[in-house]
């Protein structure tokens, strides 16, 4: 089903079943997938047009030198700048092929077929695309609005466990950006999220996304969970996966919101989710490990005098959309305390 559009987003929205040729572009296009669904994508009968390629990805591949042969391969193609790129894999590719698009000729259209929950809630919709620098994620980028967005159910079938679970936190993230406790208590429940629940992220994301295309203002409320995750990530050397990290730091936003006078979500509902992150407590990095990370956050902003410069924090709270204020990074530290004294609780066997 296409999702009804939303104003000032150049993006048409599917959410499908399973995927079929009647979605892919009408003139000439090329393909530029993960190698890890390659099988899936013959299997459903879908076609290869010249010129297209299945590379190994990870997100030590997010590299703005392994776009060069990409971009070498599409001008030896004489791709021209009404062609098209089918990106078709998870966030690191559709990231990197998004900036690829907008390199190319200086722009040419691009289409996300996002293969993991984390990339059809997340990393596939909004235009932004980059890869990494040494000094850090997605330093280098571009906005580059894919032209049609295409979420096929069957391919998370194909999808391990844990990286559904991981896909499973982004979706969680826009339930608590929500205020909507029952609709993230829900997400918590064993089995794969409904395309119901997928349907209204991606609605609400567009609709955001559409009033403030540049993170001007409200869509940095789709950060909630990345200030501090980003930093756990990091730190975790990558142990952690995107999803997992963006998951602490909801619950860690939760705390934080606390601290500075909103009202708190049902206790309930912060104990599923600490059950839920419990095995992770291995991974989680020390507060030490994190806040150098924090002070380099690209959302952060200059200080108003002597000090610290402060982020922009996203803080969840029941019954309204998150608020957002610009904090020093040492605020996160007793939500960092307290989040992992949870952790450890609910590992404990009872």
């Amino acid at each position: 089903m296409e999702l009804p559009a939303a104003d000032g987003l150049p993006t048409r929205i599917f959410v499908e079943e399973a995927p079929h040729a009647g979605l892919l572009p009408e003139g000439r296009w090329v393909l530029l997938g993960d190698a890890a669904v390659r099988d899936t994508w013959r299997s459903a009968g879908l076609p290869e047009p010249p010129g297209s390629r299945w590379v190994p990805v990870s997100e030590a591949t997010k590299r703005l030198e392994v776009l060069v042969p990409w971009l070498e391969g599409w001008a030896e193609a004489g791709l021209d700048r009404a062609a098209t790129v089918v990106a078709v894999g998870g966030g690191v590719l559709t990231d990197m092929a998004g900036l690829a698009a907008a390199l190319y000729m200086r722009g040419i259209p691009w289409h996300a077929w996002p293969t993991t929950l984390l990339s059809q809630v997340d990393a596939g919709l909004g235009g932004k695309t980059a890869v990494d620098l040494a000094a850090g994620k997605n330093l280098a980028g571009a906005f580059h609005h894919p032209a049609r967005f295409v979420a096929c159910r069957s391919f998370l079938a194909t999808l391990p466990p844990r990286q559904l679970d991981s896909g499973r936190w982004e979706l969680v993230k826009m339930a608590l950006m929500a205020g909507d406790a029952a609709w993230a208590r829900a997400l918590l429940a064993p089995g794969m999220p409904g395309a119901d629940s997928l349907a209204r992220a991606l609605r609400t994301k567009a609709e955001i996304v559409g009033r403030d295309p540049r993170e001007a203002g409200e869509r940095r409320l789709l950060n909630l969970g990345h200030t501090l995750g980003h930093a756990l990530e990091a730190a975790s050397a990558f142990r952690l996966l995107h999803g997992e990290a963006v998951g602490l730091g909801c619950l860690a936003a939760c705390f934080l919101a606390e601290a500075e006078g909103l009202p708190p979500f049902p206790g309930d509902l912060l104990a599923a989710m600490a059950a839920r992150l419990a095995p992770l407590r291995p991974d989680l990095p020390a507060w030490e490990a994190c806040l150098p990370l924090l002070r380099r956050d690209k959302k952060a902003v200059g200080a108003d005098g002597p000090g610290e410069s402060r982020i922009h924090c996203i803080l969840p709270r029941p019954h309204a959309l998150a608020d957002q204020r610009p904090l020093p990074p040492q605020v996160w530290r007793r939500p960092h305390e307290r989040m992992a004294r949870l952790l450890q609780s609910s590992e404990m066997p009872t």
